[in-house]
């Protein structure tokens, strides 16, 4: 390695390290923050949960009338259900601040002052918020997903709670993907989220194994918004190893993709953003 080479090498990790380091003070600090108001805390985590436990029911009373939906099994898709909350409160944890984007950041001009600190204006906007009332929807997907193995008899190697839990992540970065690029489009148009809360509203999609769906519907969450690889693809290498293999090991290249296509929608918005001028 050249000597130019190594400098730039050791500025990048310097760089990387000064933004983990900030990154753990900020969430440090939100902590500290959102447990000096336990009470509202608390009340959100509770509301959090209960609106969990509304899907949780909804699954349970479905399969009280019916023995399964297409060939998939109450526990089956309780288990898809528990994933797909599981990396949905992944993603609202740390990420839940984008929704702020269209209305707050660019309509109302608070991205002007993001602009004006020396700093990634997507890392700022991400740290702002950490929404700590979302562990409440990490722990039901647990425990739904542990509550599913334990009545359909299946025990997970070490080699599969790695599996797991880097689909989990790969599902997050997918995620963080679409909705990048959903409210990035406010830059270009004068949006106050409806592309995202339609977006948001397809999610509810993922909870459910996609081949339920008819075939046009199946392609939109395979393909074009990869909802099914955020929770039904991954979650069918543990209930059912020999099918849809090579689309689960697709998770991570999708989430790398599709986080690649919202960070550069992103970079190409901030570029064509106008201030407010207020």
């Amino acid at each position: 390695m050249s000597s130019y080479q190594h400098i730039i090498s050791s500025l990048y990790m310097r760089r990387t390290l000064f933004y983990i380091n900030l990154a753990w003070a900020n969430v440090s600090n939100s902590l500290k923050s959102r447990l000096a108001y336990r009470e509202d805390f608390w009340a959100g985590f509770i509301a959090n949960f209960m609106t969990q436990m509304i899907g949780v029911l909804f699954v349970a009373a479905l399969f009280g009338r019916v023995p399964h939906v297409k060939g998939w099994y109450r526990y089956e898709i309780f288990y898809i259900y528990g994933f797909s909350q599981l990396t949905l409160g992944l993603f609202f944890l740390f990420f839940s601040n984008l929704f702020e984007v269209s209305e707050r950041y660019i309509v109302e001009g608070w991205f002007d002052r993001v602009l004006l600190r020396p700093l990634d204006s997507f890392f700022q906007v991400i740290i702002e918020r950490i929404h700590f009332e979302e562990i409440s929807n990490i722990l039901v997907g647990l425990v739904i997903m542990l509550y599913s193995l334990h009545h359909l008899k299946i025990s997970l190697s070490p080699s599969q709670h790695l599996m797991i839990l880097g689909m989990a992540l790969s599902a997050c970065l997918i995620y963080l993907g679409v909705f990048t690029a959903a409210v990035s489009a406010t830059f270009w148009f004068n949006d106050r989220g409806s592309l995202v809360s339609v977006l948001h509203l397809m999610q509810n999609f993922s909870g459910y194994p996609v081949t339920i769906y008819g075939p046009k519907l199946k392609f939109i969450l395979s393909w074009i918004i990869p909802y099914a690889f955020t929770a039904f693809y991954p979650a069918v290498q543990v209930l059912r190893p020999s099918k849809y293999v090579l689309y689960a090991w697709l998770t991570p290249a999708i989430g790398l993709l599709f986080f690649g296509l919202g960070m550069f929608t992103w970079k190409q918005g901030v570029k064509a953003y106008e201030s407010t001028g207020s």
